[in-house]
């Protein structure tokens, strides 16, 4: 009979080991991206096969200068609400309240992200 017996909190930790999993891997996708686009530019000016066109099809792929603000105003948002879930009441069983909270946080920083965006391109 004791081992069936939950201790408060324990179904939180599949989530947060997915968060810290999830978080891991893109951080370290993000680490090596740049690397080995930067060693493929290399290789290919040794070879001496660089030219305008491969510049511009490696330069589509390099992405948005603002995706990296839109993701780190997302994961800041996301921590906020996984912290201010350590501080809220509620049932561990019975709420779905700190999923809402780390959703609307989230959100707040894709909103922020957007007003960011917007009023950037106004003034450019």
């Amino acid at each position: 009979m004791a081992k069936n017996r939950k201790i408060m909190g324990e179904d939180q930790y599949g989530i947060q080991g997915a968060y810290v999993i999830l978080s891991i891997s893109f951080g370290l996708y993000l680490l090596i991206r740049p690397v080995t686009t930067y060693l493929l530019r290399r290789r290919l000016i040794e070879l001496g096969q660089w030219n305008e066109q491969i510049h511009r099809e490696l330069g589509r792929y390099a992405g948005n200068t603002t995706e990296n603000l839109k993701w780190g105003l997302i994961l800041l948002f996301t921590g906020l609400g996984l912290i201010l879930n350590e501080f809220l009441p509620y049932s561990y069983y019975r709420s779905s309240l700190p999923y809402g909270v780390i959703a609307v946080a989230a959100s707040l920083g894709f909103l922020l992200y957007y007003l960011i965006v917007v009023n950037r391109s106004k003034t450019v």
